[in-house]
């Protein structure tokens, strides 16, 4: 058994023991040396980096080396010119990197030798034994330069890389590993408080870890504040704030312990161009304020992300015990943040002992203990992984102190900490009014924020909220029936030592919890299906590797639905909280009957398009019905998919090998609209003309004489006129009037739809496109969310309301990702903002139209999609490719059509341009998926240059923040040299960006103005820290 494992196991073990049994001697002197090896302070054996990129200070090793000139430190040596190759083209291989000593980890940047499509994943470990997924490419990714956001705290980093569809050998030009050790992000989930903010644009929006939101204040009045409760004081060691916009700003960030007295931490009252400021400090705070007090272009205030780094007292609220209570000063109050109330020993024995548990084991940083009563007292404070063993972190039994306060610096990584008082002079009752423990959490709740499916829902009880770390909101089931699941997806495979379930409703329940890697195989972890519990709450230790944590509800004794106030996985990791559609682009949709593509001959293009840098596919209407490309808008057979394609299991093992891949695959489908030959359709009309009930007459709409308007048909069959939203509309005459419309009027439609949806999701697509669903007939926000986006969210998956706009359409329409018509169209007239920029060689408006729109969008928690305006023509290689580098670099979900045009099969455009034109779109595409600061999630920071007017310039990072890319767009007809403002962008002043497009390095940046050369309609993407 694996070290961790082992540990974990023993661990779980003594819990339970301490609580049933007396564990045996034996067992506690195995746990001892276990621990002792795992979780042993760390000794410092290189000098390392507070901050920054610490692989350039780490020791590497590698399972092999070609010779001395390609050795694995080559790969951490802050030089693209060199790189770490494997002896041979073998695989697996692996470069490893010890940090010397326990960082928190924020980004990991891999660069490759070659351009290919590799297969690779990156790891962390604390002991060199046991390793959690950092970042998982072992389904494969299309690149060279790779960014990732990670987190949690490791020591060691390792690199193994799997494959090279070319041939390649393992190599690592650069492992760049970001991280800290002066602290993490404590303000992360705590109360934030505004002096106003607009709607949609809340106070807590600055602290949800999510670039793409923000709070904004609501109205231009100066000044306007921010603050943030951390619920305790705690040590501060940094301070950052980020606007939305570059500008000159003056506002200042203060720090209190009382809400009341403020200390100055950054001071910018006299204004500062920028956009992101950050500064170190010090000192112990629990509330921080930034205060802005003005703009020198008037912008309302606003915070897109306000974060304080340093160490939180992690026994506030924990679990606690001691050797006597005093009725009414129980031991909690030690640990409530409240230095008026405390812990009180029942009488003046002595030694009397408080005992914290962390929750999990946690580096420690600092201890504190306040007695309530001045006097001499003589104590001492331990630490213990298993609560047996213990290590002294405070030796006060001999001098003692004289007062009150006791506060030590600490080093070591501990579960439970305990006090213990010796002695009082006066004879004062051991007592405590608040033992503080400050650190880092090494083993902590990853299930936080991650991605949840459920087997149901009720509207509002979605099934992430039982992952929101907030107890007081729940999933619940649509129902009583019995069983019902919820499925949490930590993103990437991790090392889980405890399962924590809280209900919502008191009651005897009966479930289960079972862990997987990979969705299919599943393992007990927890078996309450039996005798079940009482009550609300199950804590189990376990011990293993998994991914995906299953929670099936089996029975309630009193009838309560199936919910989840919250369930906790606790372990090590890097939970991945980025859906797959907020940080993943380059789509080809596929218009398959239109253009006679099989399953099979699309499962055939997967690597062609993977080698190409696709990220996902769209199979535009697979059921039958008409093969043109509006055959999205109407199907003949809802349950089956069209002939000319193949069969439902040749489509079933496409979905299959995209997922081999790591190609996620989208359907569109439309719930809409039917066919008029359609048997559905031509029973309803029989059925309404003969006066027969049905569910089939109830799917549509009929009527003997409609009030006038062009979208009524007549049927002779039915006797009677049918709704056909599409049909009679001189716009459209290519539809005429065949595609009647579903009735979600009538609850037998909805019912239906609801099964429609299920069937199609179930087949394991990862998202889907509905065609304007805002026109289906009958449809409100209500009925939309009951019938169709309600069933879709139990999927998690992507959403596209085609057609539709707005933040409605994300926030009370409940779908995720939306065309952006502001910038480009397609399906009609040609439009774009892009290309008339280019043509007028002025780009300075671009910015304010992608705010209106994608950044709207992305500021409540939505995507934008956005093809090329193939629709206008006559747009050479070198603009369009320029519109092309605006588009995967904003931040947009990147369409393209069959490879080339939007619906025309005569068009054929990307063939005619030059080959290195063609491969530069490839790029492109690549980078937007390998490169997480490219994301359609995630900030966009429009930067000055020498002339706004000229070039388009900004900088772009991951929804984190932790990545991050420099953009530069020359929307000249000629050779131009642009300077760009780096000042306070958070973009470092001493380092060589690399090419995201070109690869190895490019012109290094040395002061906060960078200067490039670019090429008429020429563009530079780079990959900045």
């Amino acid at each position: 058994m694996a070290l961790l494992e082992s540990v974990f196991k023993l661990k779980g073990e003594s819990l339970m023991n301490r609580k049933t049994r007396w564990m045996s001697m034996m067992t506690v002197m195995a746990m001892l040396m276990t621990l002792m090896a795992l979780f042993a302070p760390v000794k410092m054996n290189v000098a390392h980096a507070a901050n920054g990129n610490l692989a350039l200070t780490g020791t590497a090793t590698a399972s092999s080396a070609q010779s001395s000139t390609f050795a694995a430190g080559k790969a951490v040596d802050g030089s693209l010119a060199t790189y770490w190759n494997a002896s041979s083209t073998s695989m697996p291989q692996w470069l490893q990197i010890d940090l010397g000593g326990l960082y928190t980890l924020s980004k990991i940047d891999q660069t490759f030798a070659n351009d290919d499509v590799w297969k690779y994943k990156i790891e962390g470990s604390l002991d060199n034994t046991n390793w959690a997924t950092l970042v998982d490419k072992s389904t494969s990714a299309s690149g060279r330069t790779f960014s990732d956001g990670v987190n949690g705290t490791f020591r060691y980093v390792k690199l193994t890389v799997l494959s090279s569809a070319s041939g390649y050998t393992a190599s690592s030009q650069e492992l760049t590993i970001i991280g800290s050790d002066e602290g993490y992000v404590i303000s992360d989930g705590k109360t934030y408080t505004a002096s106003s903010n607009l709607a949609k644009y809340e106070p807590g929006k600055a602290g949800d870890g999510n670039t793409s939101t923000y709070w904004a204040a609501g109205n231009g009045s100066l000044p306007q504040w921010l603050k943030v409760d951390l619920g305790s004081p705690s040590i501060v060691t940094a301070v950052e704030q980020n606007f939305k916009d570059f500008d000159t700003f003056g506002f200042k960030i203060e720090g209190s312990l009382d809400n009341t007295s403020w200390t100055m931490l950054l001071d910018r009252t006299t204004p500062a161009a920028g956009q992101a400021f950050k500064q170190a400090v010090s000192g112990q705070y629990r509330y921080v304020r930034l205060t802005v007090n003005s703009s020198a272009s008037g912008f309302w205030a606003g915070s897109t992300e306000f974060k304080v780094y340093g160490f939180a007292n992690l026994a506030l609220g924990k679990s606690t015990s001691a050797s006597t209570t005093e009725p009414g000063w129980d031991t909690f109050k030690a640990v409530d943040g409240d230095p008026n109330t405390y812990w009180l020993a029942t009488d003046a024995a002595m030694p009397q002992s408080l005992t914290v548990d962390l929750g999990g084991i946690s580096s420690l940083k600092r201890v504190e203990q306040n007695f309530f009563d001045p006097d001499i007292w003589k104590f001492k404070i331990e630490a213990s992984t298993d609560n047996v063993n213990w290590t002294m972190l405070a030796d006060k039994t001999g001098a003692g102190i004289n007062g009150t306060f006791l506060g030590q610096d600490v080093s070591g990584n501990y579960r439970y900490v305990r006090l213990t008082v010796t002695f009082s002079q006066n004879s004062h009752w051991a007592c405590s009014g608040e033992l503080k423990v400050f650190g880092t959490p090494l083993e902590r709740n990853l299930a936080v924020g991650t991605s949840v499916t459920s087997s149901s829902l009720a509207p509002g009880y979605e099934p992430w909220i039982a992952v929101d770390g907030n107890p007081n909101s729940y999933w619940i089931a649509s129902d009583a029936t019995m069983p019902q699941w919820i499925i949490v997806d930590l993103g990437v495979n991790s090392l889980v030592t405890r399962l924590e379930q809280n209900f919502f409703d008191a009651d005897s329940w009966k479930f289960k919890i079972e862990g997987s890697t990979d969705k299919t195989n599943w393992t007990m972890l927890v078996d309450k299906s039996g005798t079940g519990i009482n009550g609300t709450s199950s804590v189990t230790n376990v011990s293993g590797t998994y991914r995906y944590i299953k929670l099936t509800v089996l029975y309630s004794q009193a009838a309560h639905w199936a919910c989840s106030g919250e369930l906790k996985v606790f372990g090590f990791g890097s939970p991945v909280t980025t859906k797959w559609w907020e940080s993943t682009s380059g789509v080809m949709r596929y218009y398959a009957k239109y253009y006679n593509q099989t399953f099979n001959y699309l499962t055939s293009q997967l690597d062609t398009l993977k080698s190409q840098g696709y990220g996902a596919i769209e199979l535009v209407a697979p059921y039958p019905g008409a093969p043109d490309v509006w055959a999205g808008l109407g199907a003949t057979d809802n349950y089956g998919v069209d002939s000319s394609l193949g069969t439902m299991a040749e489509m079933e093992n496409l979905i299959s090998q995209a997922h081999a891949k790591g190609i996620r695959i989208v359907v569109m489908l439309n719930p809409g609209y039917a066919r008029d030959t359609a048997a559905m359709f031509l029973k309803a009309a029989d059925d309404y003309r003969n006066n027969v009930y049905s569910k089939e007459r109830y799917w549509f709409h009929f009527s003997p004489t409609p009030s006038p308007y062009e979208r009524w048909t007549w049927s002779a069959r039915a006797n009677a006129y049918y709704w056909a939203y599409w049909g009679d509309n001189p716009a459209t005459p290519q539809w005429d009037s065949n595609i009647p419309s579903y009735n979600f009027a009538n609850q037998e439609w909805r019912d239906e739809a609801k099964k429609y949806l299920r069937f199609w999701m179930d087949k394991g697509f990862d998202g889907i496109v509905l065609d304007a669903p805002v026109v289906y007939d009958g449809i409100n926000v209500s009925i939309n969310n009951s019938s169709i986006t309600d069933i879709l969210r139990n999927y998690d998956i992507s959403s596209n309301a085609e057609g539709a706009g707005g933040q409605e359409m994300i926030t009370d329409w409940h779908y995720n990702l939306l065309q952006d018509y502001d910038i480009t169209n397609w399906g009609g007239s040609g439009y774009s903002t892009i290309i008339p920029a280019i043509n007028n060689q002025n780009p300075n408006a671009i910015d304010g139209i992608l705010k209106n729109n994608r950044d709207a969008i992305n500021a409540v928690n939505g995507i934008t999609q956005t093809p090329p305006s193939w629709e206008i023509a006559g747009v050479s290689s070198t603009k369009r490719l320029l519109e092309i580098a605006t588009l995967t670099t904003m931040g947009t979900f990147f369409y393209l059509h069959n490879g080339q045009h939007t619906i025309d099969p005569t068009t054929s455009i990307i063939p005619t341009w030059p080959a290195a034109d063609q491969a530069m779109l490839s790029k492109l595409i690549k980078a937007q998926n390998s490169y997480k600061a490219l994301s359609p999630n995630g900030a966009r920071v429009k930067l000055n240059t020498n002339d706004n007017n000229k070039y388009y310039a900004f900088k772009r990072t991951n929804k984190t923040g932790t990545s991050k890319a420099l953009v530069i767009l020359n929307y000249q007809n000629s050779s131009q040299t642009i300077t760009v403002n780096l000042a306070n962008t958070d973009i470092g002043t001493s380092q060589t960006p690399i090419d995201l497009l070109n690869g190895g390095g490019a012109a290094a940046i040395t002061s906060s103005s960078y200067t490039v050369t670019l090429p008429a309609y020429g563009f530079t993407v780079l990959g900045v820290n």
